[in-house]
């Protein structure tokens, strides 16, 4: 499906619609072309032109594919007097649009070959199945992994789910109250009961969790990296990382220091690759050398950092490689799909399901038991998956490999530049983390604050006055936020009390602008 949806079909005759014949309402609802009846619409469609990937040598093809992207051309105008012609999207941090390619290409799936998968009785059962694993195998070059030693899992709620697979993972619910509830060790009774009733499996992954029961999460992190850790280890069990307040970035000695006083007692190091707050880009293969050296797993939260740039999860050296990476489709230009972990077979092979039970995560089933498939993927995504969703996220990852993710890394930077240096000219403006993008690398997010202006009214006046589209708030990441604007404990516990009494009114926050590769400099010019 990959192949037949960017791939441009037999040559078009001269009486193919052209695009700007087709309504914009027409081209939002698949298979609809106006004045067309249901019997020739499927045909109208397909003699859309389209972009073809592969023949994207140079610039100018990647601007034509970032003017395909849906929803470039709409109007969300509040007031007649509205400046822009069109809507500015400077929102993709949140959820990025989709591209004609994948729109294209889901129709003809649906068109064709709409079917379950997971059966060889029918042909469009079995392309069902083919288009799916081919996306895994898609998402897996996308970010450099290697077959042989890695899976891809889709996993539900974007890189949620699979933070919080993983979570259950390496520390099952059934054993975590050893570490949570017993802060000083959990009795020795308690710890006999608990292995008398495991197989030699579960005694190891208990044993594990009591020899290495700690996790190092860092101040930057998304609440989706956060709250699952305090969750599987308990808040005594977590170690923060500091940031740079006046730069934004990572206390790099500030880990070294904790890696080395807790060391072996660390079971999992996990950092974001790019903040969603400013951006800032971590340099995640030097932290995974660091937590190799004391015997701990690393993981990266990669919503932010696949879409922008290439990621290879393995460095040149060993102790370099990534041992768990998530992202989410919905980050990744395919809006509406999954979410993804790429992560060690080693670890995650062997062990009882960890997620749904169902169909076609068994081999065999009787009334009084039933036996796991061995192969991880089919073990651990039960029923019927996403399909439309799965496909999706492989038509953008194969779209991305064809482009490049160097070229698209490069106009981003070249983007993001022009965007800080256009907003520090904003009169009582002060933009979080460091302006030296050299210094302090950063993808496409920046987030600021005006001078004696609340975040929600700055980002209410974009909208309703010039169609820009922002987002303001915290951004489900309040530690950093909070670190960033300089909130003290005192402040914070007031700030606390009055949200749990429903007063939202003096919350802190900041208005943040996102790029994506339909963004252009006329957008960059709009906000500034």
């Amino acid at each position: 499906w990959v192949a037949r949806a960017t791939t441009r079909g037999p040559s078009a005759s001269t009486t193919e619609p052209r695009r700007d014949e087709v309504s914009m309402q027409s081209r939002r609802t698949p298979g609809r072309i106006a004045g067309a009846s249901w019997a020739d619409q499927s045909a109208a469609v397909r003699a859309l032109p389209r972009y073809d990937p592969r023949a994207m040598q140079d610039e100018a093809a990647f601007d034509r594919f970032a003017k395909s992207f849906l929803g470039l051309d709409r109007s969300d105008r509040v007031f007649e007097q509205v400046s822009a012609a069109r809507r500015v999207y400077l929102d993709t941090t949140a959820t990025a649009l989709m591209p004609e390619v994948v729109w294209r290409g889901l129709e003809r799936y649906l068109e064709s070959a709409c079917a379950n998968s997971h059966t060889e009785a029918h042909r469009a059962g079995r392309d069902t199945t083919r288009a799916i694993e081919a996306s895994r195998d898609a998402i897996g070059r996308l970010v450099g992994y290697q077959s042989e030693r890695d899976v891809v899992l889709f996993t539900a709620n974007g890189a949620t789910g699979a933070i919080n697979f993983l979570a259950r993972a390496l520390f099952p619910a059934e054993l975590r109250s050893v570490n949570k509830r017993f802060p000083g060790g959990a009795p020795p009774e308690l710890l006999a009961a608990l292995r008398s009733g495991l197989g030699d499996e579960g005694r190891g992954v208990l044993d594990e969790m009591l020899e290495r029961p700690l996790v190092v999460v860092t101040m930057m992190e998304h609440h989706s990296n956060l709250i699952p850790w305090m969750e599987a280890v308990g808040h005594h069990n977590l170690r923060a990382v500091r940031v740079d307040p006046a730069t934004g970035a990572l206390d790099l000695s500030d880990l070294a220091r904790v890696l080395e006083t807790e060391g072996r007692r660390v079971r999992l190091v996990a950092v974001t690759g790019v903040s969603n707050v400013t951006g800032i880009v971590n340099p995640v293969h030097r932290i995974a050398a660091m937590a190799h050296a004391v015997g701990a797993q690393i993981l990266v939260d990669g919503a932010q950092w696949v879409p922008h740039a290439r990621v290879e999860m393995h460095g040149a050296e060993p102790g370099d490689s990534l041992d768990y990476l998530v992202l989410s489709g919905h980050k990744l230009y395919a809006p509406g799909s999954r979410g993804a972990l790429i992560g060690s077979l080693e670890t995650l092979s062997g062990r009882r399901c960890v997620t749904d039970v169902g169909g076609g995560m068994v081999e065999y089933v009787s009334i009084n038991d039933f036996e796991i498939k061995d192969d991880v993927a089919a073990r651990e995504e039960a029923g019927t998956p996403n399909i439309p969703g799965s496909i999706a996220m492989g038509l953008v990852a194969e779209t991305l490999l064809r482009i490049g993710m160097d070229l698209v890394a490069e106009r981003e930077h070249r983007l993001t530049e022009a965007l800080v240096r256009r907003l520090e000219r904003v009169p009582k403006i002060h933009i979080y983390g460091s302006t030296d993008l050299d210094a302090v690398p950063r993808a496409g997010v920046v987030s600021f604050n005006i001078e004696g202006l609340r975040h929600g009214l700055v980002a209410a006046y974009l909208n309703d006055f010039h169609d820009i589209a922002v987002r303001e708030g915290c951004f489900c990441a309040h530690p950093y936020v909070k670190a960033l604007i300089g909130v003290d404990d005192q402040t914070e516990e007031s700030y606390r009390q009055e949200m749990l009494c429903g007063d939202r009114r003096n919350v802190p926050g900041m208005v943040r602008a996102s790029l994506g590769v339909y963004s252009t400099a006329d957008d960059v010019e709009a906000l500034g």
